[in-house]
């Protein structure tokens, strides 16, 4: 009997144990919240010199004008630090270490409006071929440092001659000179690519550039007449519609995505310049 005991409660420790490991690496990251009334503001376009005129949509088929209201497909109130190397596939974080290392991915492309906001806007020009830029004075994705440190604004768009994917840092739309940092993976300044079955993960350099490259020069916030950038955004033929895809979300291996991002209030507010062609 008293062997029976020991047996028994060897075998409960061994739980126990197998319990509690479970418990160390199974630690995943928080929600972070955004408020969600300010998800619906105008996107402005401005009026370029030389008679070319850049005009916007929320629909291809509906009226181009110089501002529209983003009407995103994702309903999410809340962001999830996601990861993702192509705007294709996003992977979430399932486990950490006890180190707080993420060591186990699950894929959440197929529902990736519940993890990001997401949506399509259409841009048109008129009168002359034009260039596109980025405007800085109209884009609004809130103000708080780590915030903007750990978010990503990607960006696929589609013109007739080809289409062009773009993960942009944020860091340049305010102070993220304070932001806090921690590293969540092994490899530093890398995000996930791939998992496999098993939910281990490849990591390959991170592709975001910095969103300042995309600006158009401006000398104020009312300066109707943009000036050409250092990088050109898209190229559009007079009459020619381009389809514009975004994803505002955190990036879950950036060092500035951990708690101290989580409840703070983002916006979402785009902006387009177009100056046209010489």
């Amino acid at each position: 009997m008293e062997s029976k005991r020991l047996k028994r409660t060897a075998y409960l420790a061994i739980v126990w144990l197998i319990v509690l490991a479970a418990i160390l690496i199974t630690a995943t990251y928080a929600w972070f919240t955004f408020n969600p009334y300010t998800n619906v503001t105008p996107m402005r376009s401005t009026v370029s010199k030389g008679g070319a005129s850049l005009l916007i949509a929320n629909q291809k088929d509906g009226k181009f004008d110089k501002e529209c209201v983003l009407n995103p497909e994702s309903g999410t109130t809340v962001l999830s630090p996601v990861s993702s190397a192509d705007l294709t596939k996003f992977f979430e974080a399932t486990a950490q270490n006890r180190e707080g290392i993420s060591i186990l991915f699950h894929d959440v492309s197929q529902k990736v409006n519940d993890y990001t906001i997401h949506g399509k806007v259409y841009l048109k020009c008129e009168n002359e071929d034009c260039d596109v830029y980025l405007r800085r004075f109209g884009i609004n994705v809130g103000k708080d440092g780590q915030t903007l440190a750990a978010l990503r604004m990607g960006m696929n768009v589609s013109t007739s001659s080809g289409t062009h994917n773009y993960i942009m840092k944020l860091d340049a739309m305010g102070d993220t000179a304070n932001a806090a940092k921690k590293r969540t993976i092994a490899t530093d300044n890398s995000v996930v690519s791939a998992i496999d079955k098993n939910g281990n993960a490849s990591f390959e350099k991170d592709p975001a550039v910095e969103i300042s490259q995309f600006f158009a020069k401006e000398n104020g916030t009312d300066d109707p007449e943009p000036e050409a950038g250092e990088q050109v955004f898209c190229r559009l033929k007079a009459g020619e519609i381009a389809t514009v895809e975004y994803w505002l979300y955190l990036e879950g291996c950036d060092i500035n995505c951990i708690n101290e991002v989580q409840k703070k209030d983002i916006a979402l507010q785009l902006s387009f310049a177009g100056v046209a062609q010489q």
